[in-house]
């Protein structure tokens, strides 16, 4: 039966309507099993009974009206067990019940299996014969497989919702993007030319096609300086630096090289346009890392950009112009999508791709627009509908009943005063109300990343990540490419300290040059493990990084994925070489100071090296999300274990205990960089535990700093003191979120599991 298995499976994932997929699942499994009747009950959402949703056998006049309570009849208690029931007499079993609009007078034989989604039964899987017979055990497989291939198939409805329905209000969800609640109107967008509705052509006149190319060029480069002239007049200045990803893309002499290259083997301007483009985004999109597959909408955007412009070359381009305030729609929203529209008039975002990583995330988390990312599903359905965007939770509500707006009217006044809260600690020190100093620093990456906080709110960077220069390249880049990129990052935070992070590519983040083929990435050929094998990459880097540092003396090199000791040891003499090499070729009346370097902790072996560790580097920094992954086993972008994911979890919290403990026993500087550090709770019990240094992500450096100064370090040990007898997940999230509570900072724990 593993054809008719397969097909069935097939046909049913393909299936864009639930209901089809429900009547086509009932009349293959009636024919695959030869037997008399087949159906489907499902759970009501908000109701106790399993209602009849779909047969091939039964009356179907009872679809959507025969109703079972939980818990009785056969098919109740085939939910109830969890388990398949076989019955060669259904009708003699005690709980057995009638259902006479089903007209199922003449069936005996009954074989049942639950429908379970990630431990929630949503319905039972029936099959049923007039003869009496017990089906066989290979029978019983078959349906138990179709159960929970159905399992997936209404679990990914039930998220979407029934948008189709004109009355249907609900519930969708997507990923909290960018903090805040907006109430508005959604006006859906639609893209004038996409790169796969561009037919590529050949043409025999390149050098007209460069000419094209060269007036398009400038003026999308003109676009994007208007964008953040008015990005500038909208009192949103510090978002401008999102904008220079695209600048520097559209002057890049590699990527615009590649499409001149198309024009030169024959193509015209937009074929080559698109074909360069979807080739880098191929290359992004195939990478596990969420940071660095977000630039793959970039690409996108910008390559449409200059599409749509090639197309309507004749043509000046539109502005946006919007008669009322609006819930912005689209299949994927991009940075440049959001600066042309006035502020006054973007309430919220929502968009069916991307996620917190995007630019779109940042720009909007920048200028305080709330945000839902990722909600999959035909968003051109909402066009109109009244939605309530809930950056926290990731929540987006259709057509809300009055009830729930007003409740959400209520946040969103309450918010606005702990924004107000938030901006006038800014300049302040984050210094605890027991008088404890605490280190405020930024994790960064692109350009636009370390200026779009005002550079006096933060204490510095805590983690530039350095794998984008090699990114976005068709080769490795020069030394002196990299002191560009790494000498303007340290510009930006003269007198501040500025760790870099050495190249972690590899298995996961892909090279176009440089490629690398596993089957399991995440313990693979990256990091530490990739440059000690290839020292001509790994010191070019370092002396690159040095030499950026001329005059600025405040680097710090942090080394990546770190397993052993050895790795360690190696990477000191190579910077040792590095050091001595680039001193010598600097001029006698200048110093190159040798910077600290140190280690991210997020493989756990190293939690069993601590001591030996010690001796061998200037500090420590704990990668949060890398360690909760490898401590728990757990790929948190993987839905169908995400939820096991918990940065509180008592083994990942013993473990950051047993960090601090040894760091203070010797004396050693150690940072948390991880998402951990940015969360509300999660900073209370890291400086309950000892922890004084944190770096995160630029949209909750405010809320931390105020946190930090509204809280008392001799509490907060107190608190954590309670806990340590405390065996549930939820208990250490309900005693700090109280803490936080008092303090009036309730708000804050919206959206927190």
């Amino acid at each position: 039966m593993l054809k008719e298995l397969r097909e069935i499976v097939q046909q049913v994932t393909a299936s864009s309507d639930l209901n089809d997929a429900m009547k086509e699942l009932v009349r293959q499994t009636r024919l695959a099993m030869n037997v008399d009747c087949c159906s489907i009950y499902l759970r009501e959402p908000h109701s106790p009974n399993y209602l009849l949703v779909a047969t091939d056998g039964l009356a179907l006049s009872a679809v959507g009206r025969a109703k079972l309570p939980i818990g009785e009849g056969i098919v109740g208690m085939i939910g109830d067990k969890e388990e398949l029931i076989n019955l060669a007499d259904a009708r003699s079993h005690p709980k057995f019940k009638y259902l006479p609009e089903a007209e199922e007078d003449a069936f005996i034989s009954l074989l049942g299996a639950p429908i379970i989604h990630q431990r929630k039964t949503l319905g039972v899987l029936v099959v049923q014969q007039k003869l009496e017979r017990l089906f066989e055990e290979s029978e019983e497989s078959f349906l138990v497989t179709l159960a929970s291939q159905l399992a997936t198939v209404i679990a990914h409805a039930e998220a979407k919702g029934n948008l189709g329905s004109p009355n249907w209000h609900g519930m969708l969800r997507g990923l909290a993007g960018s903090p805040g609640v907006a109430i508005g109107r959604a006006w859906v967008w639609r893209p004038r030319v996409k790169l796969s509705q561009v037919t590529e052509r050949k043409a025999d006149d390149p050098k007209v096609q460069h000419q094209r190319l060269n007036k398009v060029l400038v003026h999308v480069e003109d676009e994007l300086n208007g964008m953040a002239l008015r990005l500038q007049e909208s009192q949103a200045s510090e978002s401008v630096a999102v904008l220079e990803v695209y600048q520097y893309l559209l002057k890049d002499p590699v990527f615009i090289g590649l499409i001149r290259q198309e024009i030169d083997n024959g193509w015209i301007a937009g074929s080559a346009v698109k074909r360069i483009c979807e080739r880098q985004i191929a290359q992004f999109s195939h990478m596990s890392d969420p940071y660095l597959r977000e630039r793959a909408a970039d690409i996108r955007d910008l390559g449409q950009r200059l599409l749509t412009r090639l197309i309507h070359e004749d043509e000046g381009m539109h502005s946006l112009t919007l008669d009322e305030a609006v819930i912005l729609v689209a299949e994927e929203i991009s940075a440049t999508l959001i600066a042309e529209i006035p502020l006054n008039k973007l309430k919220g975002i929502v968009s069916a791709r991307g996620s917190i990583n995007s630019h779109a995330a940042i720009l909007a988390r920048s200028m305080g627009v709330p945000a839902v990312m990722g909600v999959e599903h035909n968003l051109e359905l909402l066009e109109e509908k009244l939605l309530i965007v809930d950056g926290h939770s990731g929540d987006l509500l259709v057509e809300p009943v009055p009830s729930v707006l007003r409740e959400y009217r209520r946040l969103m006044a309450q918010e606005q005063q702990m924004d107000e809260l938030f901006a006038s600690v800014g300049q302040e020190p984050a210094n605890t109300r027991d008088g404890v100093p605490v280190v405020l620093l930024l994790n960064a990456g692109l350009s636009a990343d370390t200026t779009i906080s005002a550079n006096d709110t933060v204490d510095g960077i805590g983690l530039f990540r350095t794998e984008i220069p090699f990114m976005l390249r068709d080769r490795f880049p020069s030394e002196q490419e990299q002191i560009i990129t790494y000498r303007r990052v340290m510009a930006n935070y003269v007198g501040k300290p500025v760790c870099m992070r050495t190249l972690d590519v590899g298995g996961d983040k892909q090279l176009p040059y440089f490629p690398i083929v596993e089957e399991n990435p995440f313990l693979g050929w990256r990091g530490i493990r990739l440059t000690l094998d290839h020292p001509e990459i790994f010191l070019v880097q370092l002396k690159a990084m040095l030499r950026a540092s001329l005059g600025l003396d405040n680097l710090s090199i942090m080394l990546p994925m770190v397993t052993n000791l050895d790795e360690i040891r190696v990477a000191r003499r190579m910077l040792d070489r590095a050091w001595r090499e680039v001193s010598a070729e600097t001029p006698e009346h200048e110093v190159i100071r040798y910077p600290s370097l140190g280690v991210m902790i997020e493989v756990p072996s190293l939690l069993y090296l601590l001591p030996d560790l010690a001796p061998l580097v200037d500090f420590w920094s704990v990668g949060t999300n890398d360690l909760t992954q490898y401590l728990l086993a757990v790929d948190r972008n993987n839905g169908r274990v995400a939820n096991i994911y918990d940065a509180l979890h008592p083994a990942v919290l013993r473990a950051l205990q047993h960090i601090i403990e040894a760091a203070q026993r010797f004396a050693k500087p150690v940072s948390i960089c991880g998402e951990l550090a940015g969360d509300p709770i999660g900073v209370l019990i890291l400086l309950a535990m000892g922890y004084r240094r944190f770096s995160m992500n630029s949209s909750n450096i405010l809320r931390i700093k105020y946190i930090v100064r509204q809280s008392r370090c001799d509490e907060l040990q107190n608190l954590l003191a309670q806990t340590q007898d405390q065996q549930q997940l939820g208990s250490i999230r309900d005693i700090f979120g109280g803490y936080l509570t008092e303090r009036g900072l309730g708000g804050l724990l919206r959206g927190a599991r």
